[in-house]
C-alpha cells in the first residue's frame, strides 16, 4: 500500500499535467492579443492623419472626377450628368492640346536649364579653395524667394523699356539682340522658364555638392595615374559617380516643373496669344474665368495621369540604370 507522502506527490504531479496544456493555450495567445492591441493603438494614432488627408485629399479627388462628368459652371449653379461630353470636348478642343505641348516643352527647358546649371555651378564651387561658404550660400538664396516675387522681378528685368536685360544689351553695344522678351511667341515661354530655372538651381546645386563630397578622391588619383585630363575625369569618374544624386535631382526637377504656374501666371498670364499658356494655366482660366468646371476637372485628371505616368517611367528607367 502507497505512504501518504507518495499519494500527495501524485496527486500533485496529476495536476501539474492537466493544468500545463490550459497554461500552454493562454501563453499562445497572449503575442496575439499583443498584437491586436498594437494594431488598435496604431490605428488610433493615425486616425486623425487619416481623417485629415480624405478631406484634404481623397474627397476633392472623387469631387474632381465626379464634376468631370457633369456640365457644372459654377459652384451656386446646378449640375447636370453628362457622361463624356467633356472628355470629348477636351480632345477636340485645340488649345488643351497647345498647352499640353507647350507643358512638355517647359518641362524639358526646367529640367535642362535648372539641373544643368545647378550641376555646372556645383562642380565649379566644388573646385573653389576659398570662398565655398559664400558662393554656396550667395547661389542658393534665389530658391528662398517665392515663385510669384521671382516672376515680379523678372518681368521687370525683361521690360523692353527700361529692363535689365535689353539695358545690358545696349550697353555692350549689342542692341540688335534687344527684344520683347515677353511679348514675342517664340521668346516668352523660354524667358519665363529662365526665371523658374533662376529660383530653382540652388537647390539641384545643393544636392550635387553632397554628392561630390561623398566621392572617393582615390579614384580621381588612379584617373591621373592613368593619364586623364580634367575631361575625362568629368565623364569617367564624376559623372558616374553621381548617378543616384541625378537621378532624385531629376526627379525632383520633373515635379517641381509640373507646378510651374505661378511664375507664368504673374509674369504673363499664358500670353501673348496663348504663347506660354501650359495645362495648369488653362485650368486657371476655365475654373475662373469661363466657369467650365466640368472640362478644367477632366484637365485635372489628364494633369494627373501625366505626373503618375512619368513617375512611374521614371522610376523604372532608374531602376534599369541601377542593375
Amino acid at each position: 500500500m502507497p505512504s501518504r507522502a507518495k499519494l500527495v506527490q501524485d496527486a500533485f504531479a496529476d495536476e501539474s499535467v492537466g493544468s500545463h496544456p490550459a497554461s500552454s493555450s493562454i501563453a499562445d495567445r497572449r503575442p496575439q492579443r499583443r498584437l491586436r492591441d498594437s494594431r488598435a493603438t496604431a490605428f488610433a494614432l493615425l486616425l486623425p492623419a487619416i481623417a485629415v488627408y480624405s478631406v484634404f485629399s481623397l474627397l476633392p479627388i472623387v469631387a474632381t472626377v465626379w464634376i468631370s462628368f457633369t456640365n457644372s459652371h459654377g459652384f451656386n449653379t446646378e449640375a447636370q450628368f453628362v457622361g463624356l461630353d467633356n472628355y470629348v470636348r477636351a480632345y477636340g478642343d485645340s488649345i488643351v492640346w497647345g498647352s499640353l505641348a507647350r507643358t512638355f516643352l517647359w518641362l524639358f527647358y526646367h529640367v535642362v536649364l535648372s539641373v544643368g546649371l545647378g550641376l555646372a555651378l556645383a562642380l565649379a564651387v566644388s573646385s573653389l579653395v576659398r570662398g565655398k561658404v559664400f558662393f554656396r550660400t550667395t547661389l542658393f538664396l534665389p530658391h528662398l524667394v517665392s515663385l510669384a516675387v521671382v516672376g515680379v522681378i523678372w518681368a521687370n528685368v525683361y521690360d523692353p523699356f527700361y529692363g535689365l536685360m535689353n539695358s545690358v544689351l545696349a550697353k555692350l553695344n549689342l542692341a540688335w539682340l534687344e527684344q520683347g522678351w515677353l511679348s514675342d511667341p517664340l521668346l516668352v515661354l523660354f524667358s519665363v522658364n529662365v526665371a523658374s530655372s533662376w529660383q530653382g538651381f540652388g537647390l539641384y546645386m545643393l544636392l550635387f555638392m553632397a554628392g561630390l563630397q561623398n566621392l572617393d578622391p582615390s579614384l580621381y588619383d588612379a584617373a591621373e595615374v592613368d593619364g586623364a585630363n580634367a575631361w575625362q575625369k568629368l565623364i569617367h569618374v564624376t559623372l558616374p559617380g553621381l548617378r543616384e544624386v541625378t537621378t532624385f535631382v531629376l526627379s525632383l526637377a520633373m515635379i517641381n516643373a509640373l507646378r510651374g504656374f505661378a511664375t507664368v501666371f504673374v509674369m504673363t498670364a499664358g500670353g501673348p496669344f496663348y504663347a506660354s499658356e501650359i495645362i495648369s494655366i488653362y485650368i486657371y482660366h476655365l475654373t475662373f474665368q469661363v466657369q467650365d468646371h466640368g472640362l478644367a476637372a477632366v484637365l485635372c485628371i489628364l494633369m494627373s495621369v501625366i505626373a503618375i505616368t512619368i513617375t512611374i517611367a521614371f522610376n523604372r528607367w532608374r531602376a534599369r540604370r541601377a542593375v
